[in-house]
């Protein structure tokens, strides 16, 4: 399996896609099905996590823990590949026990993307290096959860 670069290709394209009217602006995510497993990409895990935090794309992950001869003994290496891939990005991570949760999962990442909403803000920091900046949403609201990107990378001198 080839999941980083398949990550990685995917961002790229994405980040080629440009709406050209206000009713073409949509959100952008990845939904990815997966063991978690890498075993053949060229990019780095490093270098697909940063190009995932700098993009617009939301990455949503199905990890796949079923295995027909038992128990996967490396599994926690790739639930944190997973994990964090959505995490940073504003996805949401999921790990069914068996495939007949698909269905139930896609329908709530369907449910998920199409009642968002967005915010915005400007920093105050007049700092231009680049460097990552964390950010926390939080919700008044009971029952309302906030699910967003864990921060930005800060603007660069011009």
């Amino acid at each position: 399996t080839a999941l980083y670069n398949a990550v990685y290709i995917s961002l790229k394209e994405l980040r080629k896609v440009k709406a050209r009217t206000e009713d073409e602006i949509r959100r952008q995510a990845i939904v990815v099905l997966s063991d978690g497993d890498d075993t053949s990409s060229l990019m780095p895990y490093e270098e697909v996590l940063d190009l995932a935090k700098r993009s617009e794309t939301a990455i949503y992950t199905i990890g796949l823990r079923e295995q027909r001869d038992g128990a996967r003994p490396n599994f926690r290496e790739a639930e944190y590949v997973l994990k964090q891939l959505a995490q940073e990005t504003g996805g949401r991570s999921f790990f069914p026990s068996s495939v007949h949760e698909l269905p139930k999962i896609y329908e709530q990442i369907s449910q998920e993307l199409s009642t968002l909403y967005s915010i915005a803000y400007s920093s105050k920091n007049p700092v231009r290096n680049g460097a990552w900046r964390r950010i926390v949403v939080r919700v008044a609201k009971p029952g309302m959860i906030a699910r967003t990107r864990q921060g930005y990378y800060g603007p660069t001198t011009p």
